[in-house]
């Protein structure tokens, strides 16, 4: 008798409104496999744009009618999330998510939330060169950066400020000399196209001691380049230069 007096819970429906699908509708399940081997846990280094342009790039693969790929994309992402980020579209209302838009939005409200901005934003605004760290490492480690903090807004002229302005002296002069001026007086694109270079790439610029010697090494890829010759000489007597002053 007890049992069967007890209550059973009826079962919460989804967050996602059932879109309208025809009975014959299938997912393809080489689709469904690739979005389960993909998931967003929602733990704090994982980013949700990145997961937002992955699962866009999967679902873009796969070709359904117009009113079929909005409703794969809602019945496909609740199966691309994990842990934190699965904990949290459950707990959604019943039948809150009425449109793909509507859940990309809440998606990225929820695991990209204004504090995280916030943070990052001041962490580019406040950058600064580690000890150690090459000149290409921390460019490298400045756009890294940026390509998190989405929607920064930050212009061209005003990241070659930040960059340039955390830098070290030394490597501020010695990339004043490479550029064969002060470097903060070429254009924004002249800088960043003199950044991205695929020669000044492969330099290497090491601080060998801390203390006393301060010397930059610098190492080329491929040196069979005649022009690189030209650079690398020019970066030793540099090196040597800075190495007699201390």
């Amino acid at each position: 008798m007890w049992e069967n007096a007890k209550i059973v819970a009826p079962t919460p429906n989804s967050a996602i409104v059932q879109p309208n699908v025809d009975d014959n509708f299938v997912i393809n399940s080489t689709h469904l496999k690739m979005i389960l081997e993909d998931k967003f846990n929602g733990y704090l280094r994982a980013d949700p744009h990145d997961h937002i342009r992955e699962f866009l790039a999967i679902c873009d693969m796969f070709k359904y009618g117009e009113t079929e790929s909005e409703a794969v994309k809602l019945l496909m992402f609740p199966l691309s999330l994990s842990n934190k980020a699965k904990t949290w579209f459950n707990e959604l209302n019943k039948e809150f998510i009425t449109s793909w838009e509507q859940m990309r939005r809440a998606f990225i409200n929820r695991f990209f939330p204004p504090s995280l901005f916030n943070r990052l934003l001041i962490e580019i605004i406040s950058f600064s060169q580690l000890v150690c760290e090459s000149l290409t490492e921390a460019w490298l480690r400045l756009k890294n950066m940026l390509r998190k903090c989405h929607g920064h807004g930050l212009t061209k002229r005003v990241i070659i400020q930040i960059f340039y302005h955390g830098l070290d002296e030394p490597t501020q002069g010695i990339l004043d000399e490479i550029a064969g001026a002060i470097f903060l007086y070429k254009s924004p694109n002249q800088a960043f196209q003199f950044l991205d270079d695929k020669v000044l790439f492969k330099l290497d610029w090491s601080l060998e001691s801390k203390i006393k010697h301060h010397q930059r090494s610098v190492a080329f890829a491929d040196g069979s380049n005649n022009d690189n010759s030209r650079l690398m000489e020019k970066l030793e007597a540099l090196t040597i230069k800075m190495d007699s002053q201390f």
